[in-house]
């Protein structure tokens, strides 16, 4: 009887000796399980953590072809994210720099039309001032050149001698003259 009782207590030793070898062998993941691991990482929009996943796979299985073809997937998809995000950067600036121009624009036409507004406030206060005052200032003679002043004075002539002949013409030609009664 000693015999039956040692081989169930050495039977059951080795049952929970090999149910412990295979939880170790259960725990451990193999490359296949790091490449699944990181694949549903990506499918679910986490980079970051996929390529962690790969990598982790990639120290323990360095040359599995699925972790490598992977990474290499993943390497490509976080170039073309930070494209795009630099992209849209340059974007947003590009978009700021466009409104900073233009309120620098807004703002100098402002300035522009208020320097008008100003100067025609300026001219009507000129203009509005009393007579009397616009009479005192000598009115400075405006220099002509000597052949405009020549041009003025022909004119001047021939808009005489046109004046002398409408004259002559509007006194009547029949009309008596009176003799001097002295």
């Amino acid at each position: 009887m000693k015999l039956i009782h040692k081989t169930p207590v050495f039977a059951a030793g080795v049952f929970l000796l090999s149910l412990l070898t295979m939880d170790s062998i259960y725990a451990q993941q193999n490359a296949e399980d790091y490449f699944h691991s990181g694949a549903n990482s990506f499918i679910n929009n986490d980079l970051p953590t996929a390529i962690n996943e790969v990598n982790t796979g990639l120290s323990k299985y360095p040359n599995d072809p699925k972790l490598n073809a992977l990474l290499e997937k993943l390497k490509e998809e976080q170039q073309k994210q930070q494209q795009q995000q630099n992209q849209q950067q340059d974007q947003q600036q590009q978009n700021q720099d466009q409104n900073q121009q233009q309120q620098d624009q807004n703002q100098q036409d402002q300035e522009q039309e208020n320097e008008q507004q100003q100067e025609q406030n300026d001219q009507q206060n000129e203009d509005q001032q009393d007579p009397q005052d616009q009479q005192q200032q000598p009115v400075q003679p405006k220099e002509v050149s000597k052949e405009e002043a020549q041009k003025i004075l022909q004119a001047l002539a021939q808009k005489e001698k046109e004046l002398l002949k409408e004259f002559k013409k509007q006194k009547p030609q029949g009309s008596a003259t009176h003799d001097k009664d002295w």
